[in-house]
Parts: C-alpha cells; structure tokens; sequence
C-alpha cells in the first residue's frame, strides 16, 4: 500500500531540496494531495534518488495511520492526521467567509423584500407584486442550492463527528450540542420541548442534573442552587454548554398538560400580506420571555392598542404556524375578511415594533413524537397553519421515515405558501409535496383523496395522519381513513374555523 509523504519527508527521503520537488510538481511530473505525495509517484519522478534508511520513518507513518484510523473514519485509507486536520481548517475558513458574505446578502435582501412589500401594500401596480413572488421564489430556491453544496455536506459531517451529543433523561431524547450555543438552545433547535423560562438564568426552571460529562459556563447566572441541588450535579441549560458528550436529567414537556398558560408580550416584526386571502404576521419575544407552545396548538392574540367601539380590546383565537425550535419568532396566518375586527386592523392598523399581548397556547392538535410511523398531513387553506408548525417540528426532530403533505385548497391562489413546499418537496429526500384545488362535493373530494393515497401510498398501516380541515370534510375523512384500514389512534383532527370560504355541500 502506498505511503503518502509530507514534502520534507521526501526530501529528506531521496536526499534533494524541497524546490526539486516542488519544480516536479509545477511540470505536473509529480502530483501533490493536499500537501502530500504517493511514494511510488516519488520514486518514478526521481528514479535516480538513493533512497536513505528509513525504517523509523515506516514506523512513525504506521503509528501515525493507526492512530487517525482509531479517531475515526478517514476520508481515503493511509490518510495523514495533519492532512486531514489542515482541510478542516481550511474549510472552517471558507466557511466563515460564505457566512460573513451569506449574511450581507440576507440583510440586502430582506431590506429589497421589505421594500417590495411597502409598495405593494400601497398598490402600486401588479407587475411589482410579481416581482415580489419571483424575488421569494428565487430566494428558496438559492436556500435548496446552498444546502447541497459539498462544503455544507462536509460541515454537517464534521458537527456529527466533533460537536458534543447530548442524551436527556428519562425521555433518552438525543440532540447535538453547538458549543457556540447553550444547551437550552441547542434542545429547542432540535425540536425538543424542554423546561425553560426566563432564558437569562434567574428563574432557574431550565435546571438539570448532569448526570456525565462536562460543561462549561457560558452565560451570567443569578439563580442560586440550594446546597443539596449543588452537590447532586445541578446546572442551568440556559448558561451552558457541553464540552464533552454529557447526560442530563431533565423534564420535558410530552402533553399539553406540561404546557402552562402564559401571557405573552410581544412586538410586530414584520406584516406580509401574501395575496388578497391570508396575511403573515410575524411577532418577535423578548429573550426573557419567550413563549412555551407545543407544535399545532393555538393562542388568543390581543392587540393591545387597538379597541372595539364598546372599548374592549380586539382579540382572535389562532394557530402558530411556526415551530416551537423558534420559540422567539412566531408566526400566524390570518386569513382576510372585511367582515372580521382583527383581520382589518392587521391589514390597517397595525405597525411594526407595536405591541400584541399572547395568551395561551390551547389545544390537544399535537405531533406524537414517539411515534415510529411515516406522517401524512392534510390540510385545507389556511389550516396549513398548524400543519406547517408540525411538519417542520418533525423536520427538526428528523426521525419520520417519509412526510407527505397533501394540501386542499378553495381557490388556485389559497396555496400561499406554495414556493416554500416545493423547496421542501425539492431539499429533503423523504418529503413529498401535493397540492390539491378542491371546486366539488365533499363526497367527490373524499373520494379523490383516496384515490390519491391508493396510488401514492398502497399500505397505510404504518402511518400517522394529522387533518386540519372544516368539520364537515373531517366527518368524512374519518370512515374513508377507517374503510383503508387506517387505526383510529394515528389519525389526529384539527377543526378551523379561519379562513374557511367553504361554498361546498
């Protein structure tokens, strides 16, 4: 088996200068691999070298290959440990500059989105709306390109290998743990409903008892632990972060019941009004008060200084429509009716940086993250809303063998969302992608919704199906789910009330 060299080992080996070697290179007599050369391609490009003893050399390569083989897998058989340790440099290197360089052209571009936006709302003319639809697809678009790229593989290889794991007890729930970030953090990253909450280490409710490995302090803490808790092993995930892989005893949340009831205060960051059906409105928390929320639950929002003519605040009971691995931006899809207080001070009221007070979160529609099962969602407009926060929990949890979403819509246009599920139809191997226009009976589309699970799907058994849909089309998926053999314990209902415009039988 060949032998790769360092440059001043060949040297040293045939006993010529390193700019002979270096000549043999440039007139491509001898090839170099990131800083090393082949022992048989030495000897070709110099048959006259007399080469000098080198036992011990043979022997310092073979401590050496056994040694990286034991850390782990490499790249190529017999690849030198110094090699390996400048390309990750190297590319750690190349991987700040695209960040710097990424996170330019993210602020030049959501300052040009926003901007579309303003003129848009103050309708201008149809061509700038769709330049604004082409800017948001281009935009998934570049996000799906950028995830492919080797160097992005290549980053997500060397986290695996080299970032600390984290295993939580009694869930044995498993996440990575970035060291740039705390361990709260990195769990709610991963879509794991930790205990947590004021996120700054003084309410001390993230507590945890490290049962093994070490961290390392990374925040101010003010919470002081009682002296039986100290000696026991206890920490704040909110101020620190593994150094090693490490085991943690902590709550999570598995029901809604470990959910408790909060009042949220938050500000408006942004109000995108995605076409003449559905606004997305965008709230931004506090660090010190972020809101707990298990994925497909819902929340009242308050407006804290907009009133009804009787003087009682405007309010409106709505699904999160994002996952709770942001708990710090949330996300809520407003359909858009003249007839609805809240929906027309959204539209023509509200500003940025304003105050909407949180209420909540409600109800039981929830991802059974236990489940072993493949997920098929079904949604109906805008109850993408809570399908969407439960798919990408899922996404974060990545343990479904395959995701398929399947969404029904009144009008051609109520697929507002629609560029953001082609990147994940486009970006993610197990995920698949359906849009379904709906302009006949309830029986007629039930029907052809079979159909379409026939034909995509032949076994059913070992799927879980979560439903967001008017109550009328639930009353009929049900016993068409139940005929295909579908249990009723893996097909969960969410009955919405927004946004419906349901003209149907």
């Amino acid at each position: 088996m060949d032998r790769h060299l360092s440059l001043s080992q060949a040297a040293r080996l045939i006993g010529v200068k390193r700019g002979d070697i270096q000549k043999k290179i440039q007139a491509n007599e001898l090839t170099v691999m990131e800083g090393t050369v082949v022992l048989s391609d030495l000897k070709k490009a110099f048959p006259d070298a007399i080469y000098e003893d080198n036992s011990m050399l043979e022997k310092v390569e073979k401590f050496m290959q056994d040694a990286v083989h034991k850390m782990a897998q490499s790249e190529r058989e017999g690849a030198r440990l110094d090699a390996l340790s400048r390309r990750i440099v190297k590319v750690n290197q190349e991987l700040a500059a695209e960040r710097q360089r990424s996170r330019q052209l993210e602020e030049l571009i959501d300052s040009l989105r926003q901007e579309l936006i303003t003129l848009n709302n103050k309708g201008i003319d149809e061509p700038l709306h769709n330049t604004q639809q082409w800017l948001d697809e281009q935009l998934y678009i570049l996000n799906h390109n950028q995830s492919q790229t080797p160097v992005a593989q290549l980053e997500k290889q060397i986290q695996q290998f080299m970032l600390p794991h984290v295993r939580l007890l009694p869930s044995r729930h498993d996440f990575i743990s970035d060291k740039s970030e705390t361990l709260l953090e990195s769990a709610l990253r991963s879509g794991l409903a930790v205990d947590y909450g004021c996120n700054n280490g003084k309410c001390g409710k993230c507590k945890a008892r490290l049962v093994s490995g070490q961290v390392e302090k990374m925040g101010h803490q003010d919470y002081v632990f009682p002296e039986n808790e100290k000696q026991q092993g206890y920490i704040l995930t909110c101020s620190n972060t593994a150094i090693t892989d490490i085991t943690l005893e902590t709550e999570e949340a598995i029901n809604t019941e470990d959910i408790p009831l909060q009042s949220v205060t938050t500000k408006v960051k942004r109000i995108d009004k995605q076409h003449a059906h559905v606004a997305i409105l965008t709230l931004k928390t506090s660090r010190s008060q972020r809101l707990r929320f298990l994925s497909g639950q819902t929340i009242e929002l308050s407006l804290n200084n907009h009133q009804h003519d009787n003087g009682q605040p405007i309010n409106a009971e709505y699904s999160i429509a994002s996952c709770p691995c942001e708990p710090s931006n949330l996300e809520f899809h407003i359909p858009i009716k003249d007839d609805e207080p809240f929906a027309h001070a959204i539209l023509h009221k509200l500003k940025e940086n304003e105050s909407i007070t949180l209420n909540g979160p409600h109800g039981h529609f929830i991802l059974n993250e236990d489940s072993p099962n493949s997920l098929i969602f079904i949604a109906w407009d805008t109850g993408f809303a809570s399908i969407k926060s439960l798919m990408e929990h899922a996404m974060s949890l990545d343990k479904a063998e395959s995701i398929h979403l399947y969404w029904f819509t009144t009008k051609i246009d109520y697929h507002y969302k629609d560029n953001l599920c082609r990147a994940w139809n486009d970006a993610l191997d197990n995920f698949t992608y359906t849009r379904i226009m709906s302009e006949a009976k309830i029986s007629t589309i039930t029907d052809r919704f079979i159909q379409h699970l026939h034909y995509d799907h032949p076994h059913l058994l070992n799927f879980d199906f979560y439903i967001s849909a008017p109550g009328h089309l639930n009353h009929q998926l049900k016993p068409a789910l139940l005929a295909e053999g579908v249990n009723s314990q893996n097909m969960h209902f969410e009955q919405i009330f927004h946004g419906q415009e349901v003209t149907l039988e």
